[in-house]
């Protein structure tokens, strides 16, 4: 289980860096960027694969709408990750990527905020379960 919550820490922080670096360099999108987020997305796949479920679910604070919240999104920006790679991968006219790089950002965006909430109004500690241990004592 510790390699699994490694890995998905190291594959958060990398896929949050990388989508920030596409979307800073929009619409040149340099290969060195593109080929390593293909790749996060293809170990992202891949463990969602191997587990059949998403790594952490709603703590028990989330209730009605931000438990659903919580439910939704996990599987939305799975689904964003994949898109945008086979955007990449297919080489869509640049006004495609270019939109599909921002959902993707913006949602990125939004999830962390939901974290944040999280961890600031409710208390729950989310943003430990994402951060390495030697950011927790900043927490």
């Amino acid at each position: 289980m510790k390699i699994d919550r490694r890995a998905v820490i190291l594959l958060h922080w990398l896929s949050f860096l990388l989508v920030y670096l596409i979307w800073s360099t929009t619409p040149d999108w340099p290969p060195w960027l593109v080929q390593p987020f293909v790749a996060i997305t293809a170990v992202w796949v891949g463990l969602l694969v191997v587990r059949r479920r998403v790594f952490f679910k709603p703590g028990p604070k989330l209730d009605g709408g931000a438990r659903l919240a919580h439910r939704l999104q996990h599987p939305v920006l799975y689904l964003s990750l994949v898109g945008m790679a086979l955007v990449f991968l297919t080489n869509q006219p640049e006004r495609v990527t270019y939109i599909v790089v921002q959902v993707i950002f913006f949602g990125g965006l939004m999830h962390g905020l939901f974290h944040l909430w999280r961890h600031t109004a409710l208390y729950d500690g989310s943003l430990r379960n994402i951060t390495p241990r030697f950011l927790h004592k900043v927490l």
